[in-house]
């Protein structure tokens, strides 16, 4: 289908993020507008900056501040791509997986517990040990993800996408900032084109690893967005929902609505603004990052 700007479409360099953790969940959907076949590169590198809050708890308040970096491979259809956040937050009881905020300390059995509808820690836990001055800093986990193009818009009417991922606990338990559990996660990627848009859509499952005193419910993914290119050299601007199944029994499952702009500063270098709004109390009151990708 032609475009309105004559973008050149099939092989476009997906880098897709298992649980998005490198600008939050609209990085898939976010990198699909960046790229083109002309812009090919065997190997590229990504760096960026995030910051999301939310209250999670009874007067708490989790700010986690995220700098990621990260090295990606492409060879024909396929994308291989890894990255590591080095993380700091002012309350050591949580991580965040994407858009997901998990409770990462054991929680008490007694009332208030986090399984049995209080509080998502109980009282006798780190979280509410710690002064909302106290800022945790280590590195997190690190996050390995594939995708392969499965059908193209060359000779299908949409693109189609299987995404393979695995986070490997490399986050020390015993700082808070990560679980120290292995997570698996397997998405479907699906992109049309009409005209200058592109409809993205997504559905996949992960596999939680469940930290001691916590059993999480494995969730299913899913996300629809609009994107626009918005200038001939391949601008443009994303708004896009994404949703997680129940991960725990008493808590409503996360939500986000995101909008992003993607801007291409040469044939090299691209930069990616996002700015997201959780829908619900399981998902970050707000997220911002700001990222840049050089193609090598």
């Amino acid at each position: 289908m032609k475009t309105l700007f004559n973008f050149p479409k099939g092989q476009n360099e997906f880098y897709f993020a298992f649980f998005i953790l490198m600008l939050t969940t609209a990085v898939f959907p976010q990198s699909s507008l960046i790229y083109n076949e002309q812009d090919k590169a065997k190997w590229s590198l990504t760096t960026s900056f995030q910051v999301s809050g939310g209250g999670y708890t009874n007067n708490e308040y989790n700010t986690l501040y995220l700098l990621y970096g990260g090295i990606r491979y492409q060879n024909n259809n396929f994308i291989l791509y890894g990255y590591i956040p080095l993380v700091a937050q002012n309350n050591s009881g949580f991580t965040q997986s994407g858009m997901m905020i998990v409770p990462t300390s054991r929680g008490t059995e007694g009332e208030g517990g986090m399984l049995n509808g209080g509080n998502m820690h109980g009282g006798n836990n780190s979280v509410n040990q710690m002064s909302g001055m106290d800022m945790q800093i280590s590195l997190g986990d690190f996050y390995l993800s594939g995708s392969y193009q499965a059908l193209n818009e060359f000779n299908h009417s949409i693109d189609l996408f299987i995404n393979p991922g695995i986070k490997f606990p490399t986050a020390s338990y015993s700082t808070g900032i990560g679980t120290g559990e292995f997570d698996y996660g397997f998405s479907f990627n699906a992109r049309r084109s009409i005209e200058s848009f592109v409809i993205l859509a997504e559905a996949g499952f992960i596999k939680l690893g469940d930290p001691g005193g916590t059993a999480y419910k494995d969730p299913f993914t899913y996300g629809v967005g609009l994107g626009k290119f918005i200038s001939q050299n391949g601008n443009s601007i994303l708004i896009y929902f994404y949703s997680y199944t129940k991960i725990l029994e008493n808590y409503e499952p996360p939500r986000q609505l995101s909008l992003g702009l993607n801007l291409k500063l040469d044939s090299t270098k691209f930069l990616s603004f996002i700015g997201s709004k959780g829908l619900s109390s399981y998902s970050p009151d707000f997220s911002a990052s700001a990222g840049i990708n050089f193609n090598l």
